[in-house]
């Protein structure tokens, strides 16, 4: 009886959980201000910052069936708003010179020490590791891109 009321009280606890929504990322269509076009980015290239970077450093974050169950959903949605407060490809145009330069060379680092895309969200979607050819071509096109 006492294992029964324990499963019972879980299970309302995680039914209450639900009703908790923070305030989910909305997906938002690319404007001028976007990275991969405001720098023309190469469509190889473009196509692994959406795959691997996009999801969470930009306003088009596609939402999984897996984000929207508490408390997964809020816990994905922390880490999208932090990721967006230290990068957001949506707003590049906006940032100065001193910052782009920063901020490329913050890809380049993390790149490099596979410190991005995180492991947590590779686990979720493989897709997004890159392999040692993809890091290259991402790299090679970074020292392209001017700030000025």
């Amino acid at each position: 009886m006492k294992k029964r009321n324990i499963l019972i009280g879980i299970v309302v606890i995680f039914i209450a959980m639900q009703f908790y929504r923070p305030n989910k990322p909305v997906f938002v269509n690319a404007t001028l201000d976007d990275f991969l076009l405001y720098e023309k980015a190469p469509k190889e290239v473009a196509n692994l910052f959406k795959t691997s970077c996009y999801n969470c450093h930009s306003d088009q974050t596609e939402t999984f069936w897996h984000n929207t169950i508490a408390p997964v959903s809020w816990w994905t949605d922390g880490h999208v708003k932090e990721a967006r407060s230290n990068l957001n490809f949506s707003n590049w145009a906006t940032y100065d010179t001193r910052d782009k330069r920063a901020k490329l060379s913050a890809i380049a680092v993390n790149i490099k020490e596979n410190t991005m895309p995180l492991k947590s969200y590779v686990l979720a979607h493989s897709e997004a590791k890159l392999s040692e050819e993809e890091k290259k071509k991402i790299m090679d096109w970074l020292f392209t891109v001017d700030t000025e």
